[in-house]
């Protein structure tokens, strides 16, 4: 995951997801601990003023169940994999988590930071099987540094 200043933006304090899990063609030797935590501090940052009531209370409030939930599908996909179904089979079906992650964000259950994690890692896995795989265990190490920041 490649969190990069952008000009004009404001996401997680002036930062922006940019899904990325190489680096000189290795996995990112701090992809699951770091960038992780990264992640998982940005989802505390409202930077959309539609996370916001008219009185400025937050009112999109991302916790630790609907990460769980979104991380469980992920899971139920890979498992999956695992038992034999082709992958190429299953990734309308994961592609379908970013409707899930609108309709969440529109039931005021997810933010922007997360809704944003959830769209840019599904466009960059592509067709792409072991970037899913990498994506399984990058979204593990979220989850796990999500734990006791969220409300459950």
């Amino acid at each position: 995951m490649k969190i990069e200043l952008i000009k004009g933006e404001k996401m997680c304090n002036g930062f922006r997801f940019e899904a990325n899990y190489y680096e000189n063609g290795k996995i990112k030797k701090d992809l699951f601990s770091d960038y992780a935590q990264k992640v998982v501090d940005c989802f505390l940052v409202v930077v959309n003023q539609d996370d916001k009531d008219r009185r400025g209370k937050l009112r999109k409030k991302l916790s630790y169940s609907q990460i769980r939930k979104f991380y469980d599908e992920v899971l139920n996909f890979k498992n999956r994999l695992d038992n034999g179904e082709d992958f190429l089979d299953l990734l309308p079906y994961f592609r379908m988590l970013k409707a899930k992650a609108n309709v969440a964000y529109q039931r005021d259950v997810v933010n922007t930071n997360f809704k944003t994690f959830i769209d840019k890692n599904v466009d960059y896995i592509g067709e792409d099987k072991e970037k899913f795989k990498i994506f399984c265990t990058f979204f593990e190490a979220v989850v796990a540094y999500s734990k006791g920041k969220f409300k459950e």
